[in-house]
């Protein structure tokens, strides 16, 4: 229960810090549309900044400015270099801090998820599709189906609901709602099923910990991969971000302490040896 009351108070502080704030520093151009405005900054940021002579430290961004020049979108390139970083943040934070989440994969994905649908979108329907994969459980289990019909008949309900959410948007002038790409909403859809493992295998509330660990995670990932700064990082030293996001990995793989967690459970008993 102290578990659930934490991450529930995380998520909480995010909101009320607001997005809009936290965002505020940010370009408010979706990243991971190759076709927007976004795209053409970065290129335009690049040009305006010379790569230098080519030696053996910049060679792959003078590859990179090849690539974007023939057609390969900057946006792109700018996601699969800081994909693998916070992919290690959150396993630093699961290695490190103790944070559970729905393994490493999920929540770097819903970052993804979370930049395409916009903060307030993506988290709506996140928790639509999860309150809606709870209630349609119950359902479902007193229909007594096979484990395939019964997935694929929750499948339907959650899509069903995010049907009533996008048919609802106009009512309640959510423009953001109302242009949502589909691709973030089928990677939202997806966890619905790790939720449903985690509940399956944990206590409730520990299920909903987890969920809201997983979307804290992502919260944070996603304003790294919105950070233009890392952005433009990734273009100009691409680099230095791959050689960086390597030893930082090497560096929590080699810690073997107690996690912070741990230390605050355990601490009674440190203090009184």
């Amino acid at each position: 229960m102290k578990k659930l009351i934490l991450a529930l108070f995380v998520i909480l502080s995010c909101f009320v810090i607001s997005p809009k704030k936290i965002y505020a520093q940010q370009p408010s151009i979706d990243i991971t549309q190759t076709t927007t405005k976004g795209n053409d900054r970065l290129t335009t940021y690049l040009d305006a900044n010379p790569a230098g002579p080519l030696s053996w430290h910049n060679f792959l961004a003078y590859a990179i400015r090849y690539s974007i020049k023939q057609g390969v979108p900057a946006n792109t390139i700018v996601l699969v270099l800081l994909f693998p970083l916070i992919a290690s943040l959150i396993a630093a934070s699961r290695h490190i801090i103790g944070l559970r989440g729905f393994g490493i994969y999920i929540p770097a994905v819903l970052s993804v998820a979370l930049v395409s649908t916009g903060v307030f979108a993506g988290t709506v329907i996140f928790l639509a599709i999860i309150s809606v994969a709870l209630f349609s459980k119950k359902i479902l289990r007193n229909l007594r189906l096979s484990y395939l019909p019964r997935t694929a008949l929750l499948l339907w309900m959650i899509s069903m609901s995010i049907l009533f959410v996008l048919l609802a948007a106009p009512l309640l002038n959510v423009a953001k709602l109302m242009s949502i790409n589909i691709f973030p909403i089928l990677i939202l859809v997806l966890l619905s099923e790790n939720f449903l493992d985690a509940q399956a295998s944990t206590k409730p509330t520990d299920a909903f910990a987890i969920a809201l660990e997983t979307l804290v995670l992502a919260f944070i990932s996603g304003f790294i991969l919105r950070w233009e700064f890392m952005q433009k990082l990734a273009l100009l030293q691409p680099e230095l971000l791959i050689i960086c996001t390597v030893a930082f990995n090497i560096l929590v793989g080699k810690f073997v302490g107690l996690r912070v967690t741990e230390w605050l459970r355990f601490r009674p008993i440190i203090e009184e040896e």
